[in-house]
């Protein structure tokens, strides 16, 4: 039996095909404009079946909702619309949707769809733990900030099964216990370990990529560019000063000035020297301040 969520605003429609629904076994939830559907969408529904013509919100607004929340983006989603434009209907698989069923539709048409659209789902997250299980037999034990937590081994193997690019606020799993700005698994000589972020030296931008640093000359690329990283890292302890960087004011060395008067940050044990930007030097200047203030007070 699978829950299923009903999504539109004409009644008929959602009184019937919920009783055919619950007919053939399954369990069936309705919503009559989208931003009810989108709350009744967080009881976490196996399927949804949407129209895309609502008041409120429409079915190409709940759709795009959804596929931008971690915790429901893997939702099946039916669109089943009386507007069957070729136009329509490839925007609407564009933006995520895994099936478009024009009205009016035969129930065995619709039953067919979601029969098929389950099954997919199903195939799709037992691959998923299979490839999860194999990583956890390699795992346990091998890195000290996770302990015997099974939930933080299966976050681990995880990261390992999707490539090792993968931070906490990215997984569904459960997290292991880090200290409050996270970590990320990194991997050098086929040993896999967690780096704390808070031991990063900086973040240096590569297009929409980046490099984290790290250690003695320890580096790591991500997909995700700094404007992700600058909203994610703790503002106490990281600052971007330049568009192409961030630095860790914890491993801050000492600032010196280019000719022209630019400000350099030099990093500890890090070779390459930071400019700063004529826009980030008032941020550097205040922090720096800050910074001065603390160790006044503490001596």
């Amino acid at each position: 039996m699978a829950k299923i969520l009903i999504i539109d605003d004409d009644e008929a429609i959602c009184k019937a095909l919920s009783k055919f629904l619950q007919s053939q076994g399954h369990e069936a939830t309705v919503a009559q404009d989208g931003k009810t559907g989108l709350t009744a969408a967080r009881a976490r529904p196996d399927l949804i079946i949407c129209d895309l013509s609502m008041p409120v919100m429409g079915g190409h607004d709940v759709l795009s909702a959804l596929r931008a929340d971690k915790s429901l983006e893997d939702t099946p989603f039916i669109f089943l619309s009386g507007c069957a434009e070729r136009e329509t209907i490839r925007h609407s698989m564009n933006l995520g949707g895994d099936d478009f069923i024009p009205k009016p539709a035969e129930l065995s048409e619709i039953l067919t769809a979601v029969t098929a659209r389950l099954e997919r789902h199903q195939r799709q997250q037992q691959k998923r733990e299979e490839v999860v299980k194999k990583a956890m037999q390699i795992f346990p034990g091998i890195v000290d900030d996770v302990g015997s937590s099974r939930a933080a081994i299966h976050w681990l193997a995880e990261a390992a099964a999707t490539g090792g690019k993968v931070h906490p606020s990215d997984t569904k799993t459960a997290k292991p216990e880090t200290d409050e700005s996270g970590s990320f698994l990194a991997s050098k000589n086929n040993r896999q370990y967690f780096v704390k972020l808070s031991e990063i030296k900086a973040l240096i931008a590569d297009g929409e990529y980046s490099r984290a640093y790290w250690g003695k000359n320890q580096s790591m690329m991500f997909r995700k560019p700094l404007k992700q990283w600058e909203k994610e890292l703790p503002a106490s302890h990281f600052l971007r000063v330049h568009r192409k960087a961030i630095i860790n004011l914890a491993f801050l060395e000492f600032v010196d000035k280019t000719p022209e008067g630019k400000p350099l940050v030099h990093l500890k044990e890090f070779k390459q020297v930071i400019e700063v930007s004529q826009r980030k030097t008032s941020s550097l200047n205040k922090k720096l301040k800050l910074i001065g203030q603390a160790k006044s007070s503490r001596t």
